[in-house]
């Protein structure tokens, strides 16, 4: 995609934007409600045109062809299975459609049938499966037509959240069996995290930053994508450098080490995430391994699903909150006093001004 933009009148729904996607690639479009996810994933289907800008598939421009023409499998968050047609009938419209040799294609259906676990369901008509196995129909039905680009619009959205889990896995092998190339759009982060390859952040119609799941975590290039990606903790202070060493200095002169090129008397917001907020028995201290151990007191405690979520006060002004999750042994009350442990590296530190953009440890967006 080079220099796309779509403008609808005033309303520009997509800036600028240049992605380069290899073969094979699992690519994960991550952004909120309105940041331009589903107009991506359409000018890419050949469904909407760019106001701006090209498209090449392999080197050939296919900007003006039409979306039957691009060789490209869409599954759209509805679905869209034609209710008075079987599970068959609907996987095989395409191949039908296109005239490709059909008992070729009823074969790779029974595949993708048995690779999908819906075998069995061929006969039924779609009101009679569950939502889960229509997604899998959904899935067939994209493939079976000799499609090399998989392009998948929050495809998962609509599912409980066990099915939604198992399905990202099933998912994620599938396009790498078939060996696909795949562009799948979510606001989920812990699903572009769980399939992708690489994701490309997007915010009000650009994409902010693009790089493999760990880059993106570690390394969130602006303090919004950092607090998109994670509840965070977020601290205002100045850069000191004390012991040869940079530290974060918030008022009342609390400090933590943090690991920044920014230079000293830099006025900087960081931000801790929740789960990187480790918490200890005072009579632990020194078993413990981290660059900031701070005593804490701990003033309130919550089982909320998976995790604990706790809060912490390390004075009238300043509380951290943080999560362990349930498996791990919680044994702490109400108003104790503990040990608030991190390391410096949990810290995603940005210069106050400019946007709150990180100094550029990270590697520029392609």
């Amino acid at each position: 995609m080079r220099n796309i933009t779509k403008r609808y009148g005033k309303i520009v729904a997509i800036k600028d934007l240049n992605l380069t996607i290899k073969d094979g690639e699992y690519i994960a479009v991550l952004g909120p409600t309105g940041a331009g996810k589903t107009t991506t994933m359409y000018i890419l289907a050949g469904l909407v045109q760019p106001t701006e800008g090209r498209i090449l598939f392999d080197g050939k421009d296919v900007t003006d062809l039409p979306a039957e023409d691009r060789n490209v499998g869409f599954v759209f968050e509805e679905y869209n299975l034609f209710p008075r047609m079987t599970v068959e009938e609907n996987v095989l419209f395409g191949p039908r459609v296109k005239a490709l040799d059909i008992n070729e294609s009823r074969s790779v259906a029974k595949e993708l049938f048995h690779l999908l676990n819906i075998a069995g369901k061929e006969n039924n008509y779609p009101n009679e499966i569950s939502g889960g196995q229509k997604q899998r129909v959904a899935l067939a039905r994209a493939i079976v037509s000799n499609a090399q680009l998989l392009i998948m619009d929050d495809p998962l959205r609509a599912l409980d959240a066990k099915i939604r889990e198992m399905l990202q896995i099933e998912l994620r092998n599938l396009v790498k069996d078939l060996g696909l190339t795949c562009i799948h759009a979510t606001h989920d982060i812990h699903e572009a995290m769980r399939v992708a390859d690489k994701i490309a952040v997007f915010q009000q119609g650009r994409m902010v930053q693009f790089g493999t799941p760990n880059e993106i975590y570690n390394h969130p290039k602006t303090l919004e994508i950092a607090t998109f990606l994670s509840e965070c903790n977020v601290f205002e202070g100045i850069i000191k450098i004390k012991d040869n060493k940079k530290v974060l200095m918030l008022k009342n002169d609390i400090e933590f080490i943090v690991d920044t090129n920014l230079p000293n008397n830099t006025e900087v917001r960081a931000a801790l995430p929740t789960e990187l907020v480790d918490i200890y028995k005072t009579t632990e201290k020194e078993e413990l391994n981290y660059d900031n151990i701070i005593p804490a007191q701990l003033v309130k405690q919550q089982c909320s699903g998976e995790f604990y979520t706790f809060l912490l006060s390390l004075d009238d002004d300043i509380a951290i909150k943080g999560k362990e999750l349930v498996g791990k042994s919680f044994h702490f009350k109400n108003n104790e006093t503990v040990l608030f442990a991190t390391d410096k590296d949990d810290f995603r530190v940005y210069k106050k001004d400019n946007n709150d953009e990180k100094e550029s440890n990270n590697k520029p967006i392609k």
